[in-house]
């Protein structure tokens, strides 16, 4: 069954079940794994997958699927390719979340020329690739990523559903993230430094801010770093607030 083919009324039917499904589930796995079967049967082809990278250190931190058969990815292949996939070099070069598929940017004989399709998508024979991204940190991204074989490529309906459905999947995933992370206990003034943090604010300004010393906030920052198991002012900020959204949505 496609977009395309229910009513309007059915279509919300769908949608709600899909989200009300994953936001009452228990699971330990973030996003719920039953996201990417629902959205497989929305958007039906031959795969949909999630996947949360680590661009500069080139780790997958996070990885569902609904075909075994990508559990044969070329993992190095993709890393080494994926530039030339247009709807992730749209993402990791603009940070924008749209929703695109590879026909936005270039035509089906221009990505049949292309390494990434000999290499990494021919041999699935995967012919179409539409991608859901959803806000991160930055060297990071998020996305469900759908895939068809020959034959038509993704909906203009389809793309509008998931562009609908985007800020719902953003929470729910933050929902379930909540779930499975432990309580972070941080003192006072570490979350007053941390705060200062994410408004970009450097050393010298914090300590002004705060009126302490500019080593105070750096020994500050350094039991932040070890409470959160993390190294850089990115990381922690992302750690407690979160990741930035300005996405509010209600269904």
């Amino acid at each position: 069954m496609s977009f395309d083919e229910v009513g309007s009324t059915r279509l919300l039917s769908l949608l709600r079940s899909l989200l009300d499904e994953a936001r009452h589930s228990q699971t330990a796995e973030v996003p719920p794994r039953s996201l990417i079967h629902g959205l497989a049967e929305l958007v039906p082809g031959m795969f949909c997958t999630f996947s949360e990278l680590d661009l500069p250190t080139r780790r997958a931190l996070n990885y569902q699927d609904t075909a075994a058969d990508l559990t044969e990815w070329d993992l190095d292949a993709y890393w080494r390719l994926s530039h030339q996939l247009p709807p992730c070099r749209h993402l990791t070069t603009t940070g924008r979340l749209d929703v695109t598929q590879i026909s936005d940017f270039i035509t089906s004989r221009q990505f049949r020329s292309r390494q990434i399709y000999t290499e990494v998508y021919q041999p699935l024979g995967v012919e179409h690739v539409l991608c859901l991204p959803m806000p991160t940190a930055p060297g990071r991204t998020r996305v469900y990523l759908f895939g068809r074989g020959p034959g038509l490529g993704f909906t203009d309906a389809e793309r509008d559903m998931l562009t609908l459905l985007q800020p719902h999947l953003y929470q729910i995933y933050r929902r379930a993230a909540a779930r499975r992370s432990p309580r972070i206990q941080l003192t006072r003034r570490q979350l007053d430094v941390v705060r200062c943090v994410a408004l970009g604010m450097s050393t010298d300004e914090i300590a002004g801010r705060l009126a302490i010393t500019t080593g105070t906030v750096r020994k500050h920052l350094e039991n932040v770093y070890e409470r959160l198991g993390v190294t850089s002012r990115t990381a922690a900020v992302t750690r407690i607030f979160g990741d930035s959204d300005q996405l509010a949505p209600s269904l």
